[in-house]
């Protein structure tokens, strides 16, 4: 009787192994000691927590490679701001402190836990014990095929309420419940909705201070718990927002520089020096996916400053979350400030993570060219004007 057993053990104990071999490894912040692990190849859960304390083994995801990545990059923009890791990688988790992780599961392997797309304790990323969470990928959607963007909010949703969070919910101005989970507001690129709520149908979604299940005065601020209760806080400030001559000082022609926007206070400044009359171009994109800035958790603000530090112009589009600006500016010194912005849908709160600027200064365009001639005695005479 102990054979069959034993070779049904090593059995699945080495096609959980040779599956880790085909999961993309990937880490968002390798130097992090605090870890998220989502592991999708598989796992034998052996945890007195779930299924009534029998353990059970948990089907590997069968999400492709490029599925695994989304759903990897998606999460990770999620935790850009805070000094924590999202990896892929069993061998990063392992390494980090037993209370300072979370393995979150990705599994088709639900019946256990009928009706929900995943589930997880709060509080249990500082259990010490590698509780694990769980993203039920046969439920997202409910006989789906699996769309990663349901599975990455699933992810980052119950990782959330390891690191400390209950739900996020909706009321009427009369304190009625609307919505146990919030599914935000708007349409099109800056809808939004908490991540703590219902985010799967929502193009930007984020942490948020606002009211729970318990009643619509009970607010929870997700970011205050996040770091204070789990031994990470915030990632260190990449820009300071001074502007004067030590200000991070953006090339003369061509310039592409990534940052991060960590708090709601957070303002990255640039400077840049034109030596004379000059277009001046610039695209500040938040991270992305895709089209429309697809993913992205970042609404951008762009604040244009003269040499005296003085506002000139403030740059933030109502109906899009990335700024572009052209424009021509006279030679001199100028400083600009990245930031989040609220929209119509949502305040600066949760408007965090990362983002690329990029562009070029040059000589002033061609606005206007005109071309007049005749001819006499055989010659042409040509006369041109250009603006």
């Amino acid at each position: 009787m102990k054979k069959p057993l034993t070779l049904f053990l090593i059995t699945l104990a080495s096609l959980f192994s040779l599956n880790t071999y085909g999961v993309p490894q990937l880490s968002s912040l390798p130097s992090a000691t605090a870890t998220i692990f989502l592991d999708f190849d598989g796992h034998y859960v052996n945890s007195t927590a779930w299924n009534n304390g029998s353990p059970f083994a948990c089907a590997p995801s069968g999400m492709t490679d490029a599925q695994i990545t989304e759903v990897f990059n998606r999460t990770a923009e999620d935790y850009r701001p805070f000094n924590i890791n999202i990896t892929t990688d069993s061998v990063k988790f392992l390494a980090a402190p037993l209370t300072r992780r979370i393995r979150i599961i990705i599994t088709p392997t639900s019946a256990w836990y009928p009706g929900v797309g995943g589930i997880s304790y709060i509080g249990s990323f500082t259990w010490g014990d590698d509780t694990p969470g769980f993203a039920f990928c046969d439920k997202l959607p409910v006989g789906g095929p699996v769309i990663p963007k349901m599975v990455a909010e699933c992810c980052t949703h119950e990782s959330g309420h390891t690191v400390g969070l209950s739900h996020q919910s909706k009321y009427d101005p009369s304190c009625n419940l609307l919505e146990t989970y919030s599914t935000g507001s708007g349409t099109g690129e800056c809808a939004w909705s908490p991540i703590m709520g219902n985010s799967y149908y929502k193009n930007m979604t984020g942490w948020s201070n606002g009211p729970t299940p318990y009643g619509c005065t009970n607010l929870q601020d997700n970011l205050a718990i996040i770091t204070s209760q789990n031994g990470f806080t915030y990632r260190p400030d990449d820009y300071g927002e001074t502007l004067n001559s030590n200000t991070f000082t953006l090339p003369s022609t061509n310039f592409n520089v990534s940052g991060i926007i960590s708090t709601s206070t957070d303002n990255d400044a640039f400077r840049f020096v034109l030596t004379q009359n000059s277009n001046f171009h610039l695209n500040a994109t938040p991270y992305n996916i895709g089209p429309n800035d697809e993913g992205a958790d970042l609404d951008i603000k762009v604040l244009l400053f003269n040499s005296s530090a003085i506002l000139v112009r403030t740059y933030d589009p109502a109906t899009t979350m990335n700024v572009v600006i052209d424009t021509i500016l006279n030679a001199g010194t100028y400083y600009i400030k990245i930031a989040g912005a609220g929209n119509p849908n949502v305040s600066n709160y949760g408007s965090l993570g990362s983002y690329t600027i990029s562009g070029n200064t040059g000589a002033l365009p061609i606005h206007d060219v005109s071309l007049n001639g005749y001819t006499e005695k055989d010659k042409h005479h040509l006369s041109w004007s250009i603006i």
